[in-house]
């Protein structure tokens, strides 16, 4: 089934002994920090559940909340795409640069991305998803800086999707849009897929974090 990057519905929250305990610790630690607490979930909708059995552990050994993807009956207006390309065509576009590092950990380095603005990384000691050890959160805004950072390198062009619906920018790769694209806008962008799937995919993901006040998952 595959591994996706997911966007949290608010109702979410509710319908899992797993993501009520970070809620909680999440609220507390951002108003600690004195950002704010995070929203209070609604109550779970009728015909919704918990996380699916039988899904994939996480990428690189821990990805976070497990979310339904809209084309496998997730809702509408959410954030879904896939995560199956390999990874190391973002990390060493990552390592190129004169800071790297930063950008490498508010891309890669967290289990949930959520709307709010801090530094560094915030560790929660519960776990994001059964079994785990506990959670790295990072904030959209960083993100988002860094993904914009990677897509000027790239050159990226405009016509590349980053929120226009579950599975768009996953479908768009795999189509012949991909092709017209590159003949029509010619870059870098066209030397490294990978990466420029990637850069794309976190850059829709950090802006519906920000413009809709969800948080980021891997499911």
């Amino acid at each position: 089934m595959g591994i996706y990057v997911v966007s949290v519905a608010d109702e979410d929250w509710a319908d899992s002994e797993i993501r009520g305990p970070v809620l909680a610790a999440l609220s507390g630690e951002l108003e600690r920090r004195g950002l704010g607490r995070f929203p209070a979930p609604g109550p779970a909708r009728p015909g919704t559940s918990a996380a699916e059995p039988g899904r994939r552990p996480g990428l690189l050994g821990r990805l976070g909340l497990r979310g339904r993807p809209a084309a496998r009956g997730g809702r509408a207006g959410g954030f879904a795409e896939q995560a199956d390309r390999p990874y190391g065509a973002l990390e060493a576009l990552c390592r190129a640069q004169p800071d790297g590092s930063r950008l490498h950990d508010a891309l890669l380095d967290w289990e949930l991305l959520v709307p709010a603005d801090f530094d560094g990384v915030i560790e929660l000691s519960v776990p994001a998803e059964p079994g785990g050890g506990g959670a790295r959160i990072r904030s959209a805004h960083r993100a988002a800086g860094a993904a914009r950072r990677l897509a000027d390198v790239l050159e990226l062009p405009d016509c590349v999707p980053r929120d226009g619906g579950p599975l768009a920018l996953t479908g768009w790769f795999a189509g012949p849009a991909a092709g017209r694209a590159a003949a029509a806008h010619p870059g870098p962008w066209q030397e490294v897929p990978d990466a420029a799937y990637y850069t794309a995919l976190y850059l829709g993901a950090a802006e519906h974090a920000l413009r809709r006040g969800r948080v980021i998952a891997y499911g």
